[in-house]
C-alpha cells in the first residue's frame, strides 16, 4: 500500500465512504462487461481478474477494519460507563471501611486508656489506704492529706512486689528521709520505723502461753533449757521519744474531752523531748512485743535490753542470767514482770 493509500485510509468517514462507492462501482461494471464478453480469455484478462480479486479482497479488508473500529469505541464507552459506577461504589465502601476501622481502633484506644486510667486510680487508692493502715502514726502526725501526697509519691517511687498489700511500705521510713519537706520534721522517720515494727508484730504467728513449763527453773538443767519469747519479742533504739509520739495519736483517753489538759501535758513534755533529742549522747531503747492480739511496747533500760537480746538469739537459760546478773538485775523481779507481761510465754 502507497503512502496515498495510507492518507486516503486516515482521512475522515466520509471521504472513505465516497470513495468506496466509486472503487464499488467500477469493480461492478468491470464484472458487467466480462460476464457479456466471450468465454475465451487471454492472459490479459486473466491479470485482470487477479486484480480485480485483489481490489475485492482490500475492499473486504478495509470495510471490516472501519466496521471493527466504529463497533468497539461505543462497547468501551459503554463498558467504561458501566464499571465507572461500580469502581465509585467499590472506593466508597472502601472508603466507609477505612472509616468503620479507624473509628473502632479509636474506639478501642480510648478504652483501652480508660481501663487504665481506672485501674491505675484503684492502684493508687488501694496503696494509700494499705498505707495508712500500716503506718497510722505517721499519718496522724501529719494529716490525711498530707499522707495521701506522701503515699502517692512513695507508690510511684517504690514498686510493689507482692501480691499482699500487707508485705509493702518497708522502705517509707527511708523514702521520708529523703523528702526535703519533711525536714522540719525528723521525728516522723522513727515514727514510722515505730509503725512498721508493729505491723510486723501484729503478723506473727501465735504461741501458746505456758506458764507451767517455768517451774523447770527450779529442777531442770539451766544450760538445756531456753526462755521462749513472745511473738515478735524485740528491742530497738530510738533517738526521739516515739512512744510518747505514739501514745498522743493512739490512746483514746488523750482524744477525749476529760483527757485534754493530758493531752496539753503529754504535747508539752514530748515536745520538750523533741528538742532535747539533739543532744542526747545515746538513743533510748524500746522493748516490743505481742501477748495477746495486740502489740506492746515500753521502755528499758540498756541491760535490760541486753538480756531481751540473749533471749532472742535462743542462748540458754544459764547464759541469760548470767547477763542478768552482770548488770545487778534483780533475777527474781525481772523474772516475775517478764512472766506476767508475757514477754516470754514457757521454758523448753
Amino acid at each position: 500500500m502507497t503512502k496515498k493509500d495510507e492518507v486516503g485510509i486516515g482521512s475522515s468517514g466520509e471521504h472513505k465512504s465516497n470513495r468506496l462507492d466509486e472503487h464499488s462501482v467500477a469493480q461492478a461494471d468491470i464484472y458487467n462487461r466480462e460476464l457479456r464478453g466471450n468465454d475465451q480469455s487471454n492472459p490479459l484478462d486473466n491479470d485482470h481478474c487477479n486484480q480485480e480479486t485483489a481490489n475485492q479482497d482490500y475492499q473486504r479488508q478495509l470495510v471490516a477494519k472501519i466496521f471493527n473500529m466504529r463497533s468497539r469505541m461505543p462497547l468501551q464507552n459503554e463498558a467504561n460507563e458501566i464499571a465507572e459506577p461500580i469502581q465509585s461504589e467499590i472506593n466508597t465502601e472502601k472508603n466507609r471501611q477505612v472509616d468503620t476501622q479507624a473509628s473502632t481502633q479509636t474506639s478501642t484506644q480510648t478504652d483501652t486508656q480508660t481501663g487504665l486510667n481506672v485501674y491505675t486510680n484503684n492502684f493508687i487508692e488501694n496503696g494509700i489506704r494499705a498505707l495508712s493502715i500500716t503506718f497510722p502514726t505517721v499519718e496522724g502526725l501529719i494529716g490525711e492529706d498530707s499522707f495521701r501526697m506522701l503515699s502517692r509519691k512513695f507508690l510511684r517511687h517504690e514498686a510493689k512486689a507482692s501480691f499482699d498489700w500487707a508485705d509493702y511500705g518497708i522502705t517509707l521510713p527511708t523514702f521520708i528521709e529523703s523528702q526535703d519537706a519533711l525536714e522540719a520534721y525528723p521525728f516522723l522517720i522513727e515514727v514510722a520505723e515505730l509503725d512498721w515494727v508493729i505491723h510486723c508484730i501484729q503478723r506473727e504467728a501465735d504461741k501458746k502461753f505456758e506458764p507451767s513449763t517455768f517451774a523447770s527453773l527450779e529442777s531442770g538443767d539451766t544450760s538445756s533449757l531456753r526462755f521462749i519469747a513472745a511473738p515478735g519479742l524485740q528491742s530497738r533504739r530510738f533517738w526521739f521519744p516515739v512512744a510518747d509520739l505514739y501514745r498522743l495519736i493512739h490512746e483514746p483517753y488523750l482524744q477525749s474531752e476529760e483527757g485534754v489538759l493530758a493531752r496539753k501535758a503529754l504535747l508539752k513534755n514530748t515536745t520538750e523531748l523533741i528538742n532535747n533529742a539533739i543532744n542526747m549522747t545515746t538513743p533510748r531503747s524500746l522493748v516490743l512485743w505481742r501477748a495477746e492480739y495486740k502489740a506492746q511496747f515500753e521502755y528499758l533500760s540498756h541491760a535490760e535490753a541486753e538480756v531481751i537480746q540473749k533471749i532472742n538469739v535462743k542462748a540458754p537459760v544459764d547464759a541469760v542470767i548470767e547477763t542478768i546478773g552482770t548488770h545487778n538485775i534483780d533475777l527474781v523481779a525481772w523474772l516475775t514482770k517478764a512472766i506476767s507481761n508475757k514477754l516470754i510465754f514457757a521454758v523448753a
